[in-house]
């Protein structure tokens, strides 16, 4: 297998690390959290200032007074402008974050650290790098709105997996700036990217694995599978369950076509058998009592999920287990009871992947 270093001329024009600003970027993000904060009290001014015109008796008769109208209006345009201030100032700071993300000039450097691999299908960046729009538990109506994380979710991920390493990724050729979250390097667009990826796989403490059903991605599972150690392979579940069995059809396909055409584990030459994935989990409590409904405030808030919908990890022998977050195992669905929803089904996990020894 042929080594990572790739020619510099090859390289040209990959990385965003010209068009990157530091000073541009810290700027960026000053600017966005003080709109951020302006928003908050902008907003929160106006939405309760709004609430305060229907208590203390000052309804009806505060119907027929022009003052109760222009306060209650200007409430309401507060409470607008908030919003959209808070959403710029949002922007703003993942925009200055693009600027800050340092980048990685050599994955030579990389295998001498421990560090968390990223592998993903690039058509899944922009979902991403989307910011929540509503608090955990669908609660987007209210104050609550104005205290969303400000985390991208891929900034979100890599917080709950970096305590194993630096997580690391390799960026899509010729983006104009990189996302927030895992550190990236670049590839060139070409069969190189292979070995080089391959190399990456072998010597990570963990791998983050983002199911699609691209060439690219059912290769990258294939070779895990070919070269890495079962019990550090995490495959992460976005999308619906449609696409995680396009992708689980993908991947079959695809080994059994490189399966027959190529040599498999380096010590044996013999190929693993393909794991059976397993089916995506349906919910726990897809009927809701009525007091259920009412207490959460409508159906439409109990229908709300996570973006990550579940991790499927796996045993030394490759048996596979599904791990869903199910929001409808929670009752009373907030952001305290869905946190502790994901850690309590994350821990089993988290705690083999602690006890890993380093690799070699």
């Amino acid at each position: 297998m042929s080594g990572m270093v790739v020619d510099p001329q090859s390289k040209e024009g990959l990385s965003p690390r010209d068009v990157q600003r530091t000073g541009r970027g810290r700027a960026l993000i000053t600017g966005g959290w003080t709109l951020r904060v302006a928003g908050i009290v902008v907003g929160l001014g106006g939405t309760g200032w709004f609430r305060a015109g229907f208590r203390d008796g000052r309804l009806p008769a505060g119907l027929h007074q022009p003052w109760w109208w222009l306060g209650e209006l200007g409430a309401v345009v507060a409470a607008v402008l908030g919003l959209w201030v808070l959403g710029v100032g949002r922007r703003l700071v993942v925009r200055g974050k693009q600027h800050t993300t340092p980048t990685i000039d050599s994955f030579d450097r990389v295998l001498e650290t421990r560090y968390v691999l990223y592998l993903r299908p690039f058509y899944n960046d922009p979902i991403l790098a989307e910011q929540p729009l509503d608090i955990s538990g669908g609660s987007g109506l209210g104050d609550g709105v104005y205290f969303t994380s400000g985390l991208t979710h891929e900034e979100a991920l890599t917080r709950r997996f970096r305590r194993f390493g630096r997580v690391v990724a390799v960026g899509r050729p010729n983006e104009p700036l990189p996302l927030p979250g895992a550190s990236r390097g670049y590839l060139p667009d070409d069969d190189q990217w292979k070995s080089a990826v391959s190399r990456l796989i072998r010597h990570a403490h963990v791998v983050l694995l983002t199911a699609g059903d691209g060439p690219g991605t059912v290769w990258e599972f294939t070779e895990a599978l070919r070269i890495l150690p079962p019990e550090r392979l995490v495959l992460l579940v976005y999308g619906t369950p449609d696409d995680y069995d396009s992708f689980r059809r993908a991947l079959g396909e695809y080994y059994a076509s490189r399966s027959s055409e190529e040599p498999g584990a380096p010590d044996s030459g013999r190929w693993p058998a393909l794991p059976a994935l397993p089916d995506f989990p349906p919910p726990a409590r897809p009927r809701r009592p009525w007091w259920e409904v009412v207490v959460n405030g409508g159906r439409s808030r109990l229908r709300w999920d996570f973006v990550l919908k579940g991790v499927v990890v796996f045993d030394p022998d490759w048996r596979a287990s599904f791990v869903r977050f199910d929001p409808t195992a929670v009752r009373l669905p907030s952001v305290l009871t869905l946190n502790r929803l994901v850690r309590r089904r994350l821990r089993p996990t988290m705690d083999r992947l602690a006890a890993l020894p380093p690799r070699g």
